[in-house]
């Protein structure tokens, strides 16, 4: 029991490292300020997810052990700092939901920029019969 007691202190920790990554995450997101720091955050992220899905995996296990499924309710001491972790985990699932919303609405903004840039540099030529063409023509094929 001890073994498990030990797990679930260090899925607490590391969520507890992740909710800084995220809230880090998020506060680049929004002032978008040290950009360049973004790739880290993220990077530091992915590699938590991954150490935290091991130790997951090594709970299961655990609990396999002593024939035990979660909410636990078989032990009030795991019973409680299972349902601990599990609230921290829908939250921090919610601000990591809220900083995808974000990336994406950047990739919107710096899609429609890139969109406008375009036919700035493109301008649509017009065919004989008063249609636009989308590609530019080139001066030799133009009939003058």
């Amino acid at each position: 029991m001890l073994e498990l007691d030990n797990i679930f202190n260090s899925i607490t920790v590391m969520l507890q490292d992740l909710s800084v990554i995220l809230e880090a995450e998020q506060q680049i997101l929004i002032e978008n300020s040290s950009i360049n720091q973004l790739s880290e955050v993220i990077n530091q992220k992915s590699q938590l997810l991954i150490e935290l899905k091991l130790v997951d995996e090594k709970r299961l296990k655990v609990s396999q052990q002593y024939n035990m499924q979660s909410p636990y309710s078989e032990n009030q001491e795991i019973a409680l700092k299972w349902q601990a972790i599990t609230d921290m985990t829908q939250r921090l699932a919610q601000i990591n939901r809220d900083n995808g919303i974000l990336i994406q609405n950047r990739m919107n903004v710096t899609q429609k920029s890139i969109d406008y840039l375009k036919n700035m540099n493109n301008p649509s030529v017009y065919t004989y019969n008063g249609y636009q063409q989308s590609e530019t023509i080139s001066s030799e094929r133009a009939k003058v």
